[in-house]
């Protein structure tokens, strides 16, 4: 809209140059065209030369009211852009420094939790007070707090990478169906301990990328569809090449997301169901992990879920 008013404006100054130019030039043609100009006032003339004048100074005049109006118009267009910037970069620092703080504040609650159950443990065993029984228990306590704890640390260093900017990854020639067969046969294990089926099919499918993002990738979501599954579920993954394009799509038929959360899911931290997330031992980094890896690969990702029916995670690359 600003673009337009100013052309106008443009074009309005060029017109009105244009005709003082063509009033100036008929005026002097009549008034010349056999006499000079000194003789046309001597002739009685004079008026017509004062109106030809003051045709000139008026078209003159008319030019300087339009390019100040032209300008000024530029001038507050060009303000208002440039406040614009200003406001959109003030709202982006705005909300950087609140991720920022509410990034630091989820990492101290998440690395506080583990801590304090490992140093409760570690208090009782010290006592003296525990038993034998009681013991065991807490060490296993201790060794779960524990893995949980590194796996944390691990995943917030990881993600820490990846929103570097600057970080670089070796992109090759990648067959994404022997990374997905990879990843299915390493979690068979954490799938049948859950009483999920983990089931793989496609075809060789090539993409250009980093084979060990791709394996975080794949980890990620096969790792959320089985924990986040019920007993005897499936979680079913698939890679095919589809019109010069790679698919994959890792499909469960978990508990689902609710539709209010579904914008949301990929956010650090953000837990559909914080008590389930707690007991299935997850650190609420691996989808926030899983959207800058398919950033990083400019590939395209979408979410269809119901829930308590399942979810569907498409990645396409290409």
């Amino acid at each position: 809209m600003k673009k337009k008013v100013a052309v106008q404006l443009f074009f309005t100054a060029v017109l009105a140059a244009m005709t003082t130019l063509v009033m100036a030039g008929a005026a002097f043609y009549v008034l010349c065209w056999d006499q000079p100009l000194e003789a046309a006032w001597e002739n009685g003339d004079g008026t017509k030369v004062i109106l030809a004048f003051c045709g000139v100074l008026a078209g003159l005049l008319a030019v300087l009211v339009v390019c100040a109006i032209l300008i000024n118009r530029i001038i507050r267009n060009s303000l208002a852009t440039f406040t614009d910037v200003i406001a959109r970069q003030q709202e982006e620092l705005t909300r950087g420094e609140w991720i920022r703080r509410e990034f630091t504040a989820n990492v101290t609650h998440e690395l506080k939790t583990p801590l304090t159950s490992i140093s409760g443990y570690a208090e009782l065993i010290e006592s003296g007070m525990a038993s034998q029984e009681d013991t065991m228990r807490f060490v296993h306590g201790i060794r779960k707090n524990s893995s949980r704890l590194l796996n944390l640390i691990n995943d917030i260093i990881r993600l820490s990478e990846l929103e570097r900017e600057d970080a670089e990854e070796d992109f090759e020639q990648v067959n994404l169906h022997a990374v997905a067969q990879t990843c299915v046969d390493m979690l068979q294990f954490s799938a049948e301990n859950h009483h999920v089926t983990l089931e793989l099919e496609g075809s060789d499918s090539f993409v250009t990328g980093s084979r060990r993002m791709l394996d975080e990738l794949l980890y990620n979501l096969c790792d959320n569809a089985i924990r986040y599954n019920y007993e005897n579920g499936i979680v079913k993954v698939l890679v095919f090449p589809e019109e010069g394009r790679t698919r994959l799509v890792v499909q469960d038929t978990g508990i689902g997301i609710p539709k209010e959360s579904q914008g949301r899911v990929f956010e650090r931290f953000y837990r559909v169901d914080k008590s389930r997330s707690k007991s299935t031992g997850g650190t609420g980094l691996g989808l926030a992990i899983v959207k800058h890896i398919v950033a990083k690969h400019e590939a395209a990702i979408a979410l269809e879920s119901e829930e308590g029916k399942g979810t569907k995670i498409t990645v396409t690359f290409g």
